[in-house]
């Protein structure tokens, strides 16, 4: 019985020690978050999305530059005089009354595919978040997972050893059904564990569009840190970098110039043509025309009207998304500052003394100086101690690629 029980110490001694916190569990056929964040705009559904409504506003923007198409006209008269004369006109008739809104057309659209590719900017650095938040959950639940199927596995025959003291009158029955309970506990955390860890693999498929089989042992980048002194620094040049604010400035742009389009669209619409007339028999010559509209029944009022709206709109929204960024850059910084002050968790190996201690107090309890009850401590600590220093890492790392993206720089470039 002794020599089992040493090798049961030893066993799980070893196990626990050699358990410790990384930033991620490499395997050589591990494919790098930084791969992954750069093959977006080809594989994210996300991205192809974002992409249509891209390439709608610069269908938009190409489209304004262009004339309206001309008319080609033609007519044919037979009079009943003596001759039968015949009198024919071929011509081209082109509307002209886009001149007086064609350059406030022109400068909408163009803001307004700027807007557009800001957003697209601004939507990819989220999505870029999203997928290190995702990316960095998957990675602590699949340390979590593995490590609680080892200790599982030791539990099982740290149960047999527990059933033999009790067998032995070392320890009352009531420790022993103690542990026993525990080990249910391990196992509901096991199987709850192994289901979040595959939603997060379901999660980062469905975000980056790329196979389970590739992200399964993604290998973890730490998003590089800023140089901001203070809540200030970091405000101001939010206000001059973020693709949002670009966005909403170009929206008002493009706004202001849809409104000044629609007023020049009031002036009354004025075409001309011209071609050739030939009489049959007779003579020929230069046939103009022009057409002026007159503006009794639909004066375009209502256009106006909408772009006015659409103008109020646009200042709006322009004024709430400063307020709105600003406080998600002060909300960012304050996080990141808050983190930076607990990292010293992570620098002083709190998991591995955790999983030290665990390991004393499995050999203590089988040597019959330490009961169920605090062995069951022991070894909560060691998983627990663990979580909370993943949790604490991928805290650290969103709130520097959070910061980064409100403040408007990229997430994960230098």
């Amino acid at each position: 019985m002794p020599s089992q029980l040493n090798w049961l110490t030893l066993l799980l001694g070893a196990f626990f020690v050699s358990s410790p916190v990384s930033p991620s569990l490499a395997q050589p056929d591990s494919h790098s978050l930084q791969q992954v964040i750069a093959s977006l705009d080809s594989t994210s559904p996300v991205l192809a999305a974002a992409r249509v409504d891209l390439a709608r506003a610069r269908a938009a923007h190409t489209s304004s530059r262009a004339f309206p198409n001309p008319a080609l006209f033609g007519t044919q008269e037979t009079l009943n005089d003596a001759i039968n004369s015949t009198e024919r006109i071929i011509g081209v008739r082109q509307d002209l009354g886009f001149l007086w809104s064609q350059s406030s057309r022109y400068a909408a659209t163009k803001a307004a595919y700027e807007a557009a590719q800001a957003a697209f900017v601004e939507i990819r650095r989220e999505l870029t978040v999203q997928v290190m938040t995702q990316a960095y959950e998957y990675d602590r639940l699949r340390q979590q997972s593995s490590l609680l199927d080892s200790v599982l596995a030791r539990a099982e025959q740290l149960s047999k050893a527990t059933t033999a003291r009790r067998k032995e009158g070392d320890i009352a029955p009531y420790d022993e059904q103690r542990f026993l309970l525990e080990q249910v506990q391990l196992q509901n955390r096991k199987q709850e564990s192994a289901r979040d860890k595959l939603n997060a693999l379901s999660g980062l498929v469905r975000l980056t569009g790329l196979p389970a089989e590739r992200l399964q042992r993604i290998e973890l980048i730490s998003p590089p840190a800023l140089s901001f002194t203070s809540e200030d620094e970091a405000v101001r040049y939010a206000l001059d970098h973020r693709p949002e604010l670009t966005r909403t400035a170009k929206q008002l742009a493009a706004a202001r110039r849809a409104l000044a389009q629609a007023r020049w669209r009031q002036l009354p619409e004025v075409s001309l043509g011209v071609g050739t007339k030939t009489v049959d028999p007779g003579p020929g010559g230069l046939y103009a025309e022009g057409e002026l509209e007159l503006p009794l029944w639909n004066q375009r009022r209502g256009e106006k009207n909408i772009a006015r709206s659409e103008l109020a709109r646009a200042e709006l929204h322009q004024s709430s998304q400063l307020q709105l960024v600003e406080q998600e850059v002060r909300a960012a910084f304050q996080q990141l500052q808050l983190v930076d002050r607990l990292r010293l968790a992570l620098e002083t190996g709190l998991a591995d003394s955790a999983n030290l201690n665990t390991a004393r107090g499995v050999r203590l309890y089988l040597e019959g100086e330490m009961s169920a009850l605090e062995l069951v401590d022991a070894l909560r600590t060691g998983i627990e101690a663990q979580d909370a220093a993943l949790r604490l890492r991928n805290s650290l790392a969103m709130a520097r690629a959070e910061l980064r993206r409100v403040a408007g720089i990229d997430p994960v470039e230098p």
